[in-house]
């Protein structure tokens, strides 16, 4: 298997004579910008997962620890199938499904992406763990990781065809950090990623290593 890093990088290589350079200039910018912002005060290791519900698969509006009470948990959040990144993260999660599963830890990727396009996107990676939607990113803004996308750097999403309103049904431009928590049975943070850097990822060795 290929090592997630080195997707990854691939990714960002090919951005570079695919994209023009103003526009990665404002990518690098808005990146530089989020990196002045403390963010998951409020969704650190040790602390309680937010009980904030999402909507599932089969349209309930519950929260994640009553979704799968009593069970560790690996919650991912993402973008949506728009983003090159997540579509490699979610190909790293498949790959270590099995190994989580025989664990004993819930996987669930949780993206702001309209409930009928996460669906879909379900259907096209052939996803076998649970994902919802984080309607107008209420569960990420309880963890304290969502931000808006600055007025300069908007235009050049739209220029790409990405217009981050119509595809998450919000009024404002609203995206969230790429993330992942390892919850225990009480719903207790053992263990979080965070990184403001869309073009990077956890791998899931780490993961593997702290259950081991």
């Amino acid at each position: 298997m290929k090592d997630i890093k080195q997707e990854l990088e691939a990714i960002s290589v090919g951005m570079q004579s695919q994209v023009p350079t103003e526009t990665l200039n404002a990518f690098g910018q808005s990146i530089a910008d989020l990196q002045t912002i403390e963010f998951g005060k409020t969704s650190e290791e040790g602390m309680q997962f937010s009980g904030v519900a999402v909507l599932s698969e089969d349209g309930r509006e519950i929260s994640v620890l009553d979704l799968f009470q009593g069970k560790r948990m690996l919650v991912s959040f993402v973008r949506g199938s728009w983003c090159p990144f997540c579509n490699v993260e979610i190909g790293h999660l498949l790959a270590y499904y099995e190994e989580l599963k025989a664990m004993n830890v819930e996987v669930m990727v949780i993206s702001p992406m309209n409930i009928e396009a996460i669906k879909q996107w379900k259907v096209d990676m052939g996803m076998p763990f649970t994902i919802a939607q984080d309607k107008e990113l209420k569960l990420s803004k309880s963890l304290g990781i969502d931000f808006e996308l600055q007025d300069f750097v908007q235009p050049h999403y739209e220029a790409l065809g990405i217009d981050v309103k119509a595809i998450n049904d919000t009024e404002k431009a609203e995206l969230v950090l790429p993330a992942v928590f390892l919850l225990d049975e009480n719903g207790s943070i053992t263990y979080r990623y965070m990184d403001v850097n869309y073009g990077n990822r956890l791998d899931l060795k780490e993961v593997i290593a702290k259950l081991s």
